[in-house]
């Protein structure tokens, strides 16, 4: 049983990861299109 219990703990934090990488991609995504489609178009402040 403890060799069962190992391998699935061995496997766990994958999905953490996966989670991870997704919301930062999604946060510099939407930072990209706040910076080029938004930001720089209105051009300079003043």
């Amino acid at each position: 049983m403890s060799v069962e219990h190992d391998s699935v703990h061995e496997d766990a934090p994958r999905g953490t990861w996966v989670l991870l990488c997704l919301v930062a991609m999604g946060m510099a995504a939407a930072w990209l299109f706040l910076y080029f489609g938004v930001f720089l178009p209105r051009g300079q402040v003043g």
